[in-house]
């Protein structure tokens, strides 16, 4: 829920520059928004076509932990050879594959918000 207000004082030559941003279909706090987001490296929403994609994605990534997991686990119960080095690669290659996913996974939710207020931006 947005509940924090800004307030800023800009030139004309910036003000014109925020109103070119804007366009038709975005209002100024929609562009300050975006801009802010990608500046500070927070997630930016995503239209409903790349939601899409960004949910098939998801879903190969998913595939993959499950295949990281059970090569670690193979590993551990001793059916396949304990290779330290290759334990410790796949362990961070699996925490990689849950960071991405758990960032795509809030990309999507913001996005889903974003549609149900009905804004064009974030």
């Amino acid at each position: 829920m947005r509940s924090e207000v800004v307030r800023v004082r800009l030139r004309p030559e910036e003000r014109q520059a925020l109103a070119d941003l804007c366009g038709d279909d975005r209002t100024a706090s929609d562009v300050i928004r975006l801009l802010f987001r990608d500046q500070a490296g927070l997630p930016l929403p995503v239209g409903p076509a790349e939601a899409l994609a960004l949910r098939g994605t998801n879903e190969e990534l998913r595939r993959i932990g499950i295949n990281l997991n059970q090569a670690v686990r193979a590993m551990n119960e001793g059916r396949v050879g304990y290779e330290p080095h290759l334990d410790a690669a796949l362990r961070r290659l699996l925490e990689g594959v849950f960071r991405l996913r758990a960032d795509v996974d809030l990309m999507l939710r913001i996005s889903r918000q974003e549609r149900r207020r009905g804004s064009h931006g974030v």
